[in-house]
């Protein structure tokens, strides 16, 4: 008697690249291709010839359906391109740090408004670009915050533009630097 096991998916979702229904197999990662159509595993088939003589596979083939699925590149170098693919969508969600240019929190400040509606908090950071004061503030119980850069050292006054404007959280902002000079965002009625 001969069992065949099926490697285990390492995840639950299926994906479709170049028209193929791709899973993921484990220990060690592999992308395994899918018939779109029967879900049997693909097999690569050969093509044609390269300079050298050898087989050059870049198209796939159902044994259940017989049908041919042609590739933009080499089964090899496809089974790399799909596990690079997906895993530069699990990349592009991630938080990174860089710590090229880390910022070293030098102090911290937490405040809510009197009714407890809005919080501030700001963060002073050191880095190698100078001196940096973050700002971060909302209304509590929201996800949209609007952030503000306060840069001494080139005595710059910004915000995030992906998120809220400070004048949908403020009426009034400023900064003054060690020199007196002022920068302020101030809502317009």
């Amino acid at each position: 008697m001969v069992r065949i096991h099926a490697p285990k998916p390492m995840l639950k979702e299926g994906f479709i690249i170049d028209g193929v229904r791709w899973v993921i197999g484990q220990h060690p990662p592999k992308a395994i291709p899918l018939c779109p159509k029967d879900f049997m595993e693909l097999d690569p088939f050969p093509e044609g010839y390269d300079i050298l003589g050898e087989t050059t596979d870049t198209q796939f083939k159902c044994q259940k359906c017989g049908k041919i699925y042609p590739l933009p590149r080499e089964v090899d170098d496809e089974r790399d391109y799909v596990l690079r693919d997906i895993r530069s969508r699990t990349y592009k969600v991630m938080k990174f740090i860089n710590l090229d240019d880390e910022a070293i929190p030098i102090a911290e400040d937490r405040r809510s408004s009197k009714n407890n509606k809005f919080f501030v908090v700001s963060r002073l950071m050191k880095s190698k670009m100078g001196l940096r004061l973050v700002v971060y503030a909302g209304e509590k119980g929201r996800k949209e915050k609007t952030q503000i850069f306060v840069e001494p050292g080139i005595k710059r006054l910004s915000f995030d533009q992906k998120d809220l404007h400070p004048t949908d959280i403020f009426t009034e902002l400023e900064a003054i630097f060690s020199d007196g000079t002022k920068a302020s965002f101030k809502k317009k009625k």
